[in-house]
């Protein structure tokens, strides 16, 4: 084997060209798993120097493999050697991520070999996990999704709804990349029966948080297409809010109780991407329902227990934007609840202001891909789950707060009755994964000390009713904030 003899690497990389032309020569004419194994041994040890042969390879890879999944039912073999090629073209794609416009030429060979997979009405259901990490690459890398490419988006859906429900974890990053890529074509597009993208992707997060087979993490995947949708989609899908809200909140209600926040924080964050989309409109969906004062609360109580990077910039976010709205316009279950609200914003700037300081601020990846999830198995309770010891979890405010929120499950309406259910499974999972979306051009320091100085500018008694009901310490926290924005701002951008 290549790895075990000592300087063989270098013996042979002369002669690579030669060295795979032969290895296409035996896959035709004698293939087997063995001979694919052997292959992509070659593409491991060689990485660096795949470029050049990233066509040639794929194209021999992708045919080879319809060679093998015609008889693979009846040969366990081939269809052991199938599935290795899929697992060398993942290993190809991965090579050239520095060079995104290779896949352009490539996408000819596997935009067929997806969509054969994800169709066919899960006969090759097999093989499905490596067509989506396929589809995750032909999706992230480059910069924009050709028509072609499009084509698998709905049938991701099919496959889902038809026969791959568990697998609704895989589906989640390609369907992201289409969103974020062309929210454009994403908001337009619709498959044969007519069905437009956005609502074969809800009907795909709302058949996962109503089905008990569902593990948290699944439903935590699923509801990140929804915040996707209101980060990417700005201004564009006002007619989703009620929905949005429905699904969010009903998940909200079932969760109060649960000493685990993790599905309470994703839905925060579903919310504070609502309100950073439109926080007029999103308070009218919390006010119509009867239960703004209750979100908000069960909301400063958990961010306390938000360590990850993106639910504390979405809280700061969409909290931080009910100051651009007057006071005036603002329900009274808000304008009484400024100060915790307030004081959370800013506990939680301040934290992230920090972080950065230490250089734990959002790792950068370039190749979200590459890192490896937890088992959805492992519960990963949180250092500090569940309330304070000296804090009744059945208080007044929480017994109003599940009771207005189960009013959702009232009146006939047929979404949120679809989300209420049982109690979900406690998994934990992996939710440092990287996520980009337009809100990474945005400053959250910046962006908090810009919209606060300009509502206490544009409501003096704003700005005097805050001094007069903060504490002293949330004060001085607030004015070194706006301190180090400014001082942030006259070094210019990072």
């Amino acid at each position: 084997m290549i790895e075990e003899a000592k300087g063989a690497e270098d013996t042979l990389l002369p002669f690579l060209p030669q060295l795979l032309s032969e290895y296409f020569r035996i896959m035709n004419e004698i293939g087997n798993d063995e001979v694919v194994a052997a292959l992509q041994t070659i593409i491991d040890k060689f990485g660096d120097h795949i470029e050049p042969h990233s066509v040639a390879l794929v194209t021999q890879l992708a045919s080879t493999f319809e060679n093998y999944v015609v008889i693979g039912d009846d040969d366990d073999d081939a269809a052991m050697a199938a599935a290795q090629c899929l697992e060398c073209i993942s290993t190809v794609l991965k090579g050239i991520c520095e060079r995104p416009d290779l896949y352009r030429h490539l996408e000819p060979h596997l935009v067929p070999l997806i969509t054969r997979v994800l169709g066919n009405d899960g006969d090759f259901i097999e093989y499905l996990e490596y067509a989506l990490d396929i589809l995750t690459f032909l999706t992230y890398f480059p910069d924009t999704i050709s028509s072609h490419l499009w084509e698998c988006f709905p049938l991701v859906h099919d496959a889902f709804e038809h026969y791959a429900f568990d697998y609704l974890s895989l589906m989640v990053t390609p369907l992201d990349n289409f969103i974020s890529k062309d929210p454009v074509t994403f908001l337009c597009g619709r498959n044969s029966e007519g069905t437009s993208y956005i609502d074969l992707t809800f009907h795909m997060v709302a058949k996962t948080l109503g089905d008990d087979r569902s593990s948290e993490v699944e439903c935590r995947k699923a509801m990140s297409l929804l915040m996707s949708v209101l980060l990417n989609c700005k201004g564009h899908v006002d007619s989703y809010l009620p929905l949005i809200n429905d699904i969010s909140l009903a998940k909200l209600g079932q969760q109060v109780k649960n000493e685990n926040p993790l599905s309470r924080i994703m839905c925060f964050q579903v919310l504070g991407a609502a309100l950073w989309y439109n926080s007029l409109l999103e308070l009218q969906e919390l006010e119509k329902r009867q239960v703004t004062h209750q979100v908000f609360l069960q909301w400063t109580l958990d961010s306390e227990k938000m360590e990850k990077w993106l639910p504390r910039k979405l809280s700061v976010l969409g909290l931080t934007s009910l100051m651009l709205l007057p006071t005036s316009s603002l329900p009274q279950s808000i304008t009484s609840f400024l100060p915790q609200l307030i004081t959370s914003v800013v506990r939680i700037t301040e934290n992230m202001k920090e972080d950065a300081e230490r250089g734990g601020d959002h790792d950068e990846d370039d190749n979200p891909i590459e890192e490896e999830e937890e088992e959805e198995g492992e519960d990963v309770e949180p250092e500090d789950d569940g309330f304070p010891e000296d804090e009744d979890v059945t208080d007044g405010d929480h017994v109003a707060y599940v009771q207005a929120l189960s009013k959702l499950n009232q009146g006939g309406n047929e979404t949120s009755k679809l989300l209420f259910g049982e109690d979900w499974e406690e998994d934990d999972d992996d939710d440092a994964d990287e996520y980009t979306s337009p809100i990474d051009d945005i400053d959250e320091l910046l962006f908090f000390s810009d919209t606060f100085k300009a509502a206490f500018q544009r409501e003096p008694e704003l700005f005097q009713h805050v001094q007069d009901v903060l504490s002293s310490t949330t004060l001085e926290s607030c004015q070194k904030l706006f301190l180090a924005a400014d001082e942030q701002r006259a070094k210019g951008p990072k």
